[in-house]
């Protein structure tokens, strides 16, 4: 029987040695993508990334069609780890440049520095409890004309 007991011990120790290289804990993240008007973006995705570590851990979630996402990191919507985080918000079509498909590709919707980690200005804290956030983001410039943006266009682009 004593060989019972050792490879009774040999299979604790291995789970509690395995329980060292667990995941990072996740708080439940829910929260709003608006425009500065306050109107919704009503399509895309938004993805968290957390600073201060070696390698990085990523929670993303789907905009519904009201603005808001709940982030999921290891599985969908469980949330995003505790500490700083800088975001991105992803809504534009980025097939081509639209020129072999004129008229398909819809125009964009969202300033493109939010589309990329290096350039989004957004940075947000997650704590460890539930968190409700509100990234606010800018629309899409207008469409230029020779050059010079029409002032018509950011006009109505802001009413839409």
């Amino acid at each position: 029987m004593p060989h019972c007991s050792t490879v009774l011990g040999s299979v604790t120790l291995l789970v509690v040695l395995s329980g060292c290289d667990s995941q990072p804990e996740t708080f439940l993240v829910h929260g709003m993508v608006v425009y500065p008007d306050g109107k919704p973006l009503t399509e895309g995705t938004v993805e968290f990334e957390a600073l201060d570590l070696k390698k990085p851990i990523t929670a993303s979630g789907e905009i519904n069609e009201d603005g808001t996402f709940q982030l999921g990191t290891y599985e969908a919507k469980d949330g995003a780890i505790a500490g700083r985080h800088r975001a991105a918000v992803i809504a534009n079509y980025e097939i081509g440049t639209g020129a072999e498909r004129p008229g398909l590709i819809p125009p964009p919707v969202l300033d493109l520095k939010f589309s990329d980690f290096k350039t989004s200005p957004l940075e947000f804290e997650i704590k460890s409890s539930p968190n409700n956030i509100l990234v606010e983001v800018d629309y899409a410039p207008p469409p230029k004309k020779d050059g010079v943006t029409d002032e018509t266009t950011l006009e109505q682009h802001a009413t839409e």
